[in-house]
């Protein structure tokens, strides 16, 4: 995406489609694919979910107001929060050098680590029943 664009049900999809090429070019034998994604406009407009059909992967449900249910949100944005936390840039081109430093420093077993966690994260959400949890 290009800066100060707008995420619509066009331009989510022209993402999914991108991601679905990488995950091809990448990983060629992966046939499985789960997507869990928020409930915004654009994730659930009935273009985004034909593409998602065409691309026959399955999409986990994820409630509203439950950021602590997604992996980027508890795993990875705290680790690049606290990354972050007084670095300043200059420019467009720092930030995304910033971003490809910070993912090539993580060890892959980080990402597999969140991953492992949202099982446990969707059964303490279940045993909650509704109430605000704080991790």
């Amino acid at each position: 995406m290009t800066n100060k664009t707008t995420l619509t049900a066009a331009v989510n999809t022209e993402q999914l489609q991108k991601l679905a090429d990488a995950i091809k070019e990448k990983r060629p034998h992966m046939t499985d694919v789960i997507l869990q994604h928020d409930n915004a406009r654009p994730h659930v407009a009935n273009l985004t979910r034909t593409k998602l059909e065409e691309l026959g992967w399955e999409v986990l449900a994820h409630p509203s107001y439950s950021p602590d249910l997604a992996p980027s949100d508890y795993h990875l944005f705290r680790s690049m929060s606290n990354e972050l936390a007084g670095v300043h840039f200059d420019s467009d081109e720092a930030v995304e050098n910033w971003i490809q430093k910070f993912f090539g420093s993580q060890p892959a077993i980080s990402y597999e680590r969140g991953i492992h966690l949202l099982p446990d994260k969707w059964r303490e959400a279940v045993e909650s029943k509704g109430a605000y949890m704080i991790s």
